[in-house]
């Protein structure tokens, strides 16, 4: 759906006195109502790029590659080492490690605030591999529905979602009428997003009790 069809939906329901800001304000609302409630699998991403030697932060910095829209990471890998990097708490790595610039390859990654780090220091120019949930953003008149997420086929929850909070700001007791179709198309969309894998082989699991080992 582009954005006038989603202001054209909205006006079917009868919100023609909405301009067109107010309908882009609500359907950004409910958009990250929806995208922050799981780990969506359309949310996942994979980047691979290389830090120069002297880095310690990762995420949103001047050399080619460096990740601007991370928000989770699944998984952190030093391709250059083979090492698969390990998480930590920033505070723990201030209070229990000893700051080191370029004594040996870094092993950590933590997050001050939203920007991740690694420690020690990157020493010599490495090659990482990031995986990833990505952080939403605000669609606008210029992006249009490209900046959503969500898969296209499902972006009609995204309307039902913003009537819902169209008829609060108008009292409306349809309000909870839609939050029940929002709800319902929340499902349907959650059924097909995390299951995109039929394909499983047969396999038999043999389950033992430590009660039942004998010495």
């Amino acid at each position: 759906m582009t954005l006038d069809e989603m202001y054209d939906e909205m006006e079917l329901y009868g919100f023609e006195d909405f301009d067109d800001s107010q309908k882009l304000l609500l359907l950004n609302e409910a958009y990250f109502d929806i995208v922050t409630r799981e780990p969506w699998p359309f949310l996942e991403r994979t980047v691979e790029f290389t830090a120069p030697s002297g880095t310690t932060q990762i995420t949103n910095q001047v050399f080619s590659g460096s990740p601007t829209d991370v928000n989770s990471v699944l998984s952190f890998i030093d391709i250059s080492n083979d090492i698969v990097m390990t998480p930590e708490r920033g505070d723990v790595v201030e209070k229990n490690y000893k700051w080191s610039e370029n004594n040996y390859t870094p092993y950590i990654y933590y997050f001050v605030g939203e920007e991740m780090f690694v420690y020690p220091a990157v020493n010599g120019n490495t090659n990482y591999r990031l995986y990833y949930l990505r952080t939403p953003t605000a669609a606008t008149n210029v992006t249009g529905t490209g900046a959503f997420l969500i898969p296209s086929r499902h972006h009609s929850i995204i309307v039902y979602g913003a009537l819902v909070k169209a008829f609060l700001v108008n009292d409306d007791p349809q309000a909870a009428v839609f939050q029940n179709l929002f709800e319902q198309r929340y499902q349907q969309m959650r059924a097909d997003a995390w299951m995109n894998n039929y394909d499983r082989p047969d396999r038999i699991h043999v389950l033992t009790d430590s009660y039942d080992w004998t010495y």
